[in-house]
């Protein structure tokens, strides 16, 4: 398969790892040549507040739509046997996986690129989000957390790479080296840097990704720090489920970054 044939995706999470849009983009020879974007019903009726924020999508608005495995005859043949791109795959090739097993879907068989990862061997930034790897390279983001055109800044961004890149060589993982990678991030903690120097962060709620003692550890092995009490002191307040008085104090003070589970292990991947 030629490297500059692929698919760039990118999902959108009600909550946690469960899906409520995906968009995907089809380049060949570096080119798009077919776009697809579908809302999704989740498969349970829920949203994190964070997330509908951030990505727009409320309950209301996918409780009518197709469940995943309504729409997965449309999609299926974008994943035969092809490349598939995404910024962050540990999140977003995990979302995919584990919907395909809840359904009961076989699993296509596909090669992985990474767009986060390579960015970070090619690029020097101050983090390697997909919005300021955007503006950095002038590529043209108009809807930041839609489905759609983060697959397709995703893919921009992967043909820069290429264009670039003598030797396109990325060691792809395979699909399920892929899957374990990413649960040895999430629940080992193992990658350690010190990209979060300064930045604060309190944990509130209850936690179902990971425990308090992983999460705090995880803080300081990259470089940050764990504070008692929200003030205007704090970075990041990271929310699990019923929390409150600390979600509204923060919310108060206006300033600090309220993060849902994964969107903290998202933060700590992009950083």
């Amino acid at each position: 398969m030629k490297t500059n044939n692929f698919i760039a995706i990118d999902f959108e999470m009600s909550y946690g790892h469960i899906p409520c849009s995906i968009g995907i983009v089809e380049f060949i020879e570096g080119k798009v040549v077919s776009k697809y974007y579908s809302l999704i019903k989740p498969i349970e009726l829920k949203f994190s507040p964070i997330n509908s924020r951030i990505n727009g999508i409320k309950l209301e608005d996918v409780e009518n739509e197709r469940e995943f495995n309504e729409i997965w005859s449309d999609i299926k043949h974008y994943f035969d046997n092809r490349n598939i791109v995404a910024h962050n795959t540990s999140t977003d090739i995990s979302v995919l996986e584990k919907t395909l097993k809840y359904y009961n879907l076989p699993s296509p068989n596909y090669n992985i690129f990474c767009t986060l990862k390579i960015s970070k061997s090619k690029l020097v930034l101050d983090n390697y989000k997909l919005s300021t790897i955007a503006r950095h390279l002038n590529i043209e983001q108009k809807n930041y957390h839609n489905a759609l055109d983060d697959a397709f800044v995703c893919g921009k961004l992967f043909n820069y790479l290429i264009d670039e890149s003598e030797n396109i060589n990325f060691n792809i993982p395979t699909k399920k080296n892929s899957i374990k990678t990413s649960i040895k991030i999430s629940k080992d903690f193992t990658k350690i840097s010190n990209s979060l120097e300064g930045k604060t962060f309190l944990f509130t709620g209850k936690l179902s990704l990971f425990t308090r003692e992983q999460a705090e550890e995880m803080v300081e092995k990259h470089g940050g720090k764990n504070i008692s009490a929200v003030s205007k002191n704090l970075n990041y307040l990271v929310v699990g489920e019923k929390a409150g008085s600390k979600l509204k104090k923060a919310q108060e003070i206006g300033t600090i970054e309220i993060l849902d589970e994964q969107q903290f292990l998202d933060l700590i991947e992009n950083w």
